[in-house]
């Protein structure tokens, strides 16, 4: 071997001991940044022959396990979909309370039947009357503001889901920028590995939206699908997305019904069954949401309101077929073909409250045309003895079987807080699952222990690259000194 030829070999030994550090300093800095993959020098040797030898640099290898991504991508959406929606039932716990709850539905209910029972055992007694009234009033309230509640939260999983489209066009558009970045990069022969970097980030942004399925393309390009299969980027131009927001929620909106509708793909309004194909992740949960959980959660507190309307109704023998009770629909007799929404509009009648001079209708009726005898407490007894009767529920009702209006609302309680506890054991049993996937993708990423061994066995190869080169000048010296 020739001296130049030593020379050459050693030289491309501390080139390539030179970029392994670089490499070995780079997987080391980005040990916990989001979409980076473990780098590793690939090198091959060079033939002898014609001047040539030593070591050769193919190029940085970006190394990852494309199963572990999509396996933590699918865990990531499962997971961001339950949290979204266990925070949802627990904002509607929080507001319809549980049993002994102060604040509860459950307890506005008990104060107006323990104001009825006082009220009955002394009717003459003014003051217990307006107790009655301003019980009657908190129930009402209680009920309007836990209607009020869910149609705000249908409002903000409105307001999400436009959010998420934007979000998703956005990534989308950014992908495909990247595809194309990536593609000229590799036709001048450059190092992709940090637009790759970008590119699995913003896919693992987009997949907490929707599940996502990545499949290869020529010149490093990616396509992107939905886990249900929905091409969302395949080629140059990802899928067009839009969505209208509706604004504030009301209860009689639903979906189907202008303004209410669905995600518009490629111009086309999905139905029902096609929005399968974005199941999964925040989208998916957002319209769970607002077309299915809080439409049922209203739906109930109606059954409720329009029960306690009936029960009271029902007591007072002053009343024709068309007079208003206590309790009103925004100050009209309720009725089963108009009872969406009434938990919000339920209010007590303008006749006995406190500025109206009426409070004695509370002991002789709503209809009565004069105050009748101070120590008849009938319609007072007939009002609690409504609530406590069994009846069983309406047809059109979301309750089944035989109960009290108690019972009635202890059983909305219940359900709810049911559907709270089941979605947040789902919420934790997905992150757990997240947890084991995303750790198993992080172990098989950078290991700073391996790393640092990299860098021990790039030092000595340096050195010993190094001492040839040192060698070579001894030598040369001493030619020189001859």
């Amino acid at each position: 071997m020739s001296i130049a030829t030593a020379l050459n070999n050693a030289l491309s030994g501390l080139t390539a001991t030179a970029k392994g550090t670089e490499t070995v300093a780079s997987n080391l800095a980005n040990v916990m940044t989001p979409g980076y993959a473990r780098r590793e020098v690939a090198l091959s040797s060079q033939a002898p022959g014609g001047g040539m030898g030593g070591v050769r640099i193919d190029g940085v290898a970006r190394l990852v396990d494309a199963n572990l991504v999509s396996g933590t991508r699918l865990a990531s959406a499962a997971k961001a979909e339950t949290s979204v929606l266990a925070d949802f039932f627990a904002e509607m716990g929080a507001v319809i309370g549980m049993p002994g709850e102060e604040s509860s539905l459950g307890t506005a209910l008990s104060e107006f039947q323990s104001s009825l029972q006082s009220a009955a055992s002394r009717p003459d007694d003014d003051l217990r009357l307006e107790q009655v009234v301003d019980a009657a009033m908190r129930l009402a309230r209680a009920l309007n503001d836990s209607s009020r509640a869910v149609q705000d939260l249908r409002t903000m999983a409105d307001a999400a889901i436009a959010a998420d489209v934007a979000a998703l066009n956005e990534g989308l558009e950014t992908v495909a920028m990247l595809n194309r970045q990536i593609a000229r990069s590799l036709a001048k022969q450059d190092d992709v590995s940090g637009l790759e970097d970008q590119r699995q980030a913003t896919i693992d942004r987009i997949s907490e939206i929707v599940p996502i399925q990545e499949v290869g393309r020529d010149h490093g390009a990616v396509a992107l699908f939905t886990a249900e299969g929905a091409p969302l980027l395949d080629g140059s131009r990802p899928a067009q997305i839009s969505y209208t927001s509706v604004g504030q929620m009301t209860p009689g909106m639903v979906v189907e019904t202008a303004p209410v509708g669905r995600l518009v793909l490629n111009g086309e309004e999905l139905s029902e069954g096609r929005m399968q194909l974005f199941a999964g992740g925040t989208l998916s949960a957002n319209f769970d949401i607002r077309d299915e959980h809080a439409p049922r959660i209203q739906e109930e507190l109606d059954a409720l309101a329009f029960d306690l309307h009936e029960r009271i109704l029902s007591a007072d023998l002053s009343l024709s077929s068309v007079d208003t009770g206590l309790f009103t629909d925004a100050g009209s007799r309720a009725s089963a073909g108009g009872m969406t929404g009434l938990a919000v509009r339920i209010d007590v009648n303008l006749a006995v409250k406190p500025d109206s001079g009426g409070v004695w209708r509370v002991r002789s009726g709503l209809a009565a045309p004069v105050a009748g005898a101070v120590g008849d407490s009938s319609f007072l007894t007939a009002m609690c003895d409504a609530m406590n009767s069994i009846r069983s529920a309406d047809a059109f009702s979301p309750f089944i079987g035989n109960a009290s209006l108690q019972g009635r609302f202890a059983d909305l309680e219940a359900r709810v807080a049911t559907r709270r506890v089941n979605a947040e054991s789902d919420a934790t049993m997905r992150s757990s699952q997240w947890e084991v996937v995303s750790g198993a993708l992080m172990a098989d990423g950078v290991d700073s222990d391996a790393e640092m061994q990299r860098l021990l066995q790039y030092e000595q190869a340096y050195a010993a690259n190094a001492r040839v080169v040192q060698a070579i000048e001894e030598m040369m010296d001493q030619i020189l000194r001859i």
